[in-house]
């Protein structure tokens, strides 16, 4: 089947500059319908520029004089811009490259639609294989037996995540893992006078004809006993210390429960409000393990925390806490969507005639 879509390869190199992040590298490399390759690679001159940290000297090579000589971040990227041309999917090794992206462009006022679909491959490769640990670009180069050039330099490491793409079939790898439905996962986990009140909220959803539509949607709310006692702990340097030692029973209902979840929720998408780390401790502590799949949060998405506080469940019924989680995924189904197209995750519909 021949290939029609162009993909870009992208990777950054930035430097902490005042606190924040700024691009100093830009290394691309294209691969066209054809199979031909071009390459794109540029030095930038960070705003308000003096010196380049040691550190980031002595990992990249790039030293201040190059980039006290280097365009402005407007002047290159709009360089990359014209480079780039035409209908293209840009792919990354991780998030990084992502966010440091999306703040220069925000920083300097320039509109970020360029940068989308943008594809976090390390993402897709993890899911395909199961894999809890990232695998580094050099890491994932060696074990697919492929000649590692100079890391730490924007094109070399482009260069890099083009090749195992086309080693892994990455194309038909992305194609695998495209999807229109998610679960939005929703907890509270708060600790009262003698119980731990536990919250938990699924919702199956799908996206379809621009809109969210749910499927399904159930609520259970347990009340986990615990128990604080103190041990003795020896420190390195030989002193006693009390630790306060907190145990809390698991619910059967709840474990059941997030089975259920984790039963449904391989190959969709995982919505929580600010990630799964946040629920980590109330999987573990009921033996669950969520599938590999990407997960998104409604802070990313809604980039308002008071918006986001209204997921929470405040001092109502469950019935009443589900027509307003049903209301609020109407209001804030653009960016939702938004983000499944910016990921480039939505499979194609068929037209209907």
């Amino acid at each position: 089947m021949e290939r029609r879509k162009t993909y870009i390869s992208v990777d950054v190199e930035a430097a902490l500059i005042r606190g924040r992040q700024y691009i100093i590298e830009i290394g691309a490399v294209k691969w066209l319908p054809d199979g031909t390759t071009e390459t794109f690679t540029q030095l930038i001159q960070p705003y308000k520029f003096k010196k380049l940290n040691y550190h980031i000297q002595k990992l990249t090579g790039i030293t201040t004089e190059e980039l006290l000589t280097a365009p402005s971040f407007k002047e290159a990227f709009y360089k990359f811009k014209r480079w780039c041309k035409g209908d293209y999917v840009f792919l990354t090794f991780g998030e990084f490259d992502r966010k440091v992206f999306e703040e220069e462009l925000a920083r300097n006022y320039v509109n970020r639609e360029f940068l989308y679909p943008l594809i976090d491959f390390q993402q897709k490769y993890m899911i395909e294989y199961e894999l809890k640990e990232q695998p580094s670009l050099g890491g994932l180069m060696a074990q697919l037996g492929l000649e590692l050039n100079t890391q730490h330099r924007a094109l070399a490491d482009a260069e890099s995540l083009l090749r195992i793409f086309q080693t892994v079939g990455g194309e038909k790898l992305i194609e695998k893992q495209k999807t229109n439905e998610f679960v939005l996962l929703l907890t509270n986990f708060k600790q009262l006078e003698t119980t731990f009140d536990l919250m938990i909220s699924y919702s199956f959803c799908r996206i379809e004809r621009g809109n969210v539509v749910m499927d399904d949607m159930k609520t259970i709310r347990e009340q986990l006993p615990f128990e604080l006692y103190e041990e003795e702990r020896i420190t390195n340097d030989g002193e006693t210390q009390i630790a306060y030692i907190t145990t809390i029973k698991p619910s059967v209902n709840a474990q059941q429960f997030l089975q259920q979840i984790v039963g449904q929720a391989s190959g969709r998408i995982i919505i929580t409000r600010t990630g799964l780390r946040s629920i980590s401790r109330i999987l573990r502590l009921h033996h669950c393990t969520m599938p590999k799949t990407e997960v998104m949060s409604l802070m990313h998405l809604i980039n308002d925390e008071e918006a986001v506080g209204k997921f929470n469940i405040v001092d109502e019924t469950t019935h009443a806490y589900e027509a307003k989680i049903s209301r609020l995924l109407h209001k804030f189904e653009g960016p939702i969507i938004d983000e499944f197209n910016k990921r480039a995750l939505l499979p194609k519909q068929p037209v209907e005639v």
